[in-house]
């Protein structure tokens, strides 16, 4: 046994450990969430090592692949939504005949706006193809299944039927109370999106949604002496609120579906748009042939009376749709919900810049509360949650 351990030292000495000559290697670097400069940096150097091993290169397309376009900032598609619907609110006052009635087909307008949304997101989608490096990612992003395409569908017909619940509801009640009721959806969100996409939200987030709701009521409360705006609930039948209630749980149920569709799969979000805006348009096309605007049975053009204005007012909207599609697909239902809440208290203010429409003192206290649940939504409502309480 002594000759044997001689035998063996003797052997290690002869053949020492081959790492240890080895020349040092280099550590990956972590590609994950790297810079593009660091990401190509990563691909050469393991490009290096599957050459110095024997192991078969990468394909050429990996080494030549262009970093991913930038995205957005959340906050910013959520500010670029507010100041649309602030321009669109202001563009259809000014765009009235005597700021009376619309001289054009409202709509017209509304299918304008599904045009110019369709025209901009096919020139996205073909910029994002032509910059897309392979065949494989193009088709990624062009992806798509029948259930899909049917589930697209949905959205533009059911938001055609809301349009029409709210000319319902507004024959039975008045604007403001339409206004005032209109702000349920704000909770109805969060409902939604707990039973469609189980969603558990906080209880300081259910409470900071709560202070939403009430700001957005009172910062629609008529100023004191004007009571030609003051809402009159008991003037209402019963028809107009069940149609209220339909509108606010139909517009928030569709929200958290649009959500659902643009995150259900990995297709680009420009190709997703032209789906939703091809059914769109033609929800569009037949209400306005059933409302006899448009074939034999028309009186004027389609777009007669349309005037500066009006345009602003199609490229406005159709500019908050492509935001709420981005803060659907990149965010949540809740952001463009606040997005959307915040626009109220900011045409409070353009008006009265621009039109000198009277502010109360409803407006600020309306405004400073929904900051508030601005403020507590994201960054405080989990200070007054209890340990056991599930954040979404």
């Amino acid at each position: 046994s002594k000759r044997h351990t001689q035998r063996i030292h003797r052997s290690e000495i002869a053949a020492p450990d081959a790492r240890s000559d080895a020349p040092p290697q280099r550590q990956p670097l972590a590609c994950t969430g790297a810079t593009p400069s660091k990401r190509l940096l990563c691909t050469q150097q393991t490009l290096e090592r599957r050459m110095s091993t024997g192991s078969p290169p990468v394909h050429r397309d990996a080494m030549t692949a262009r970093a991913p376009p930038a995205r957005l900032p959340t906050w910013v598609a959520a500010a670029f939504l507010c100041g649309f619907g602030v321009t669109a609110a202001l563009a259809a006052v000014a765009s009235k005949e005597g700021g009376q009635a619309y001289p054009y087909k409202v709509v017209a307008s509304t299918l304008a706006s599904e045009t110019f949304k369709i025209c901009a997101s096919a020139a996205f989608l073909t910029r994002e193809l032509l910059a897309l490096p392979s065949s494989t990612d193009r088709a990624r992003a062009l992806a798509y299944t029948p259930a899909s395409v049917a589930t697209a569908a949905i959205p533009g017909v059911a938001y055609q039927v809301l349009n029409n619940l709210n000319f319902v509801t507004l024959y039975y009640v008045d604007a403001p109370t339409f206004q005032i009721l209109g702000n349920l959806k704000i909770v109805a969100t969060g409902l939604a999106g707990q039973c469609l996409l189980r969603r558990r939200l906080s209880r300081g987030k259910w409470l900071a949604l709560g202070l939403l709701t009430l700001g957005a009521a009172v910062s629609q409360v008529a100023p004191s002496g004007d009571a030609a705006a003051a809402p009159d609930f008991f003037s209402g039948r019963a028809v107009g609120y069940a149609s209220a209630l339909c509108c606010v749980f139909l517009s928030a149920t569709m929200g958290v579906f649009t959500e659902a569709y643009m995150k259900g799969n990995r297709a680009s979000i420009h190709f997703q748009n032209v789906q939703l805006y091809v059914f769109g348009i033609v929800a569009n096309v037949a209400a306005l042939v059933l409302r006899g605007e448009i074939g034999p049975r028309a009186e004027t053009s389609l777009f007669h009376g349309f005037n500066f204005w009006a345009c602003v007012v199609v490229v406005a909207n159709g500019s908050c749709g492509l935001a709420v599609s981005f803060l659907l697909r990149y965010a949540d239902s809740i952001a463009k919900t606040y997005a959307t809440a915040l626009s109220i208290p900011a045409t409070c203010m353009a008006s009265y810049l621009c039109f000198g429409t009277p502010l109360g003192a409803a407006n600020v206290l309306g405004t400073g509360v929904m900051l508030v649940s601005l403020t507590y939504f994201y960054v405080g409502a989990a200070l007054f949650d209890e340990p056991g309480d599930q954040k979404s």
